[in-house]
């Protein structure tokens, strides 16, 4: 039992030195996949470059997968002088609607009045690790993901919201708005989008009950994500 400790311990410290010189291990866990058994699932950040998310096979040290989860203003590098870093974490969603456990992973750049949050999904296809959507999915704090069941049309899926701040002259930063709402279905091997709507109405809170407009009553999953949760309110 020892000996399988330290050689983990090991292989994970050779890993995180052979991966990146400098980067840093800011969450680690174990997640078991029906073909690839027991993974290691990384979040890093470095200094100058985008966050990313590493896999690594448990039982052969292999890494199945290296992402880096980049956004198109580059708010998600740090920067050595920044006050407030920007963050990568993940949480696992297990439902009976998906064939793997899948990996919600946010990243989030603060900012003053509001924060900008980047979704990217990872699951196990047909053996094989991989990155569910092709480019971040953008939220703010007045917003939210959720991955699950949706309702009997729709099945399982993901769904994404984020307010839209100026339907009004009178609509302060936090207030009652109407919510963007994008709906995707898990086709092959990535997410695709099947629905795009505004909410007919206006939402206070994080906008999650906009949803109930077309028979979708979620909660926002990042409340249950480390560090994440903290930056929603």
């Amino acid at each position: 039992m020892f000996f399988r400790l330290w050689w983990i311990y090991s292989l994970v410290l050779m890993l995180s030195v052979s991966a990146s010189a400098s980067s840093k291990i800011v969450q680690s866990l174990i997640v078991e996949f029906p073909s690839n058994g027991r993974v290691i699932v990384q979040a890093r950040e470095e200094v100058g470059k985008f966050p990313l998310m590493l896999f690594i096979s448990e039982k052969s040290g292999e890494v199945l997968l290296q992402h880096s989860i980049k956004d198109k203003d580059k708010w998600l590098i740090p920067e050595k002088d920044d006050l407030s870093q920007p963050n990568l974490r993940f949480r696992v969603i297990r439902s009976k609607g998906f064939d793997s456990p899948l990996i919600m992973s946010v990243g989030v750049s603060y900012g003053g009045s509001d924060n900008a949050f980047y979704l990217t999904v990872f699951g196990e296809i047909k053996k094989d690790i991989k990155s569910l959507n092709d480019w971040p999915i953008l939220a703010n704090v007045q917003g939210g993901y959720y991955l699950g069941y949706l309702n009997k049309k729709l099945g399982y899926g993901l769904a994404a919201w984020n307010f839209i701040w100026g339907h009004s002259i009178n609509e302060s930063h936090y207030s009652m708005h109407k919510y963007e709402e994008e709906i995707y279905v898990l086709q092959d091997d990535k997410f695709n989008l099947t629905l795009h709507r505004v909410s007919r109405k206006k939402y206070d809170g994080n906008g999650s009950s906009s949803l109930r407009e077309i028979g979708i009553n979620v909660v926002d999953q990042r409340a249950g994500i480390p560090r994440i949760k903290n930056s929603i309110d």
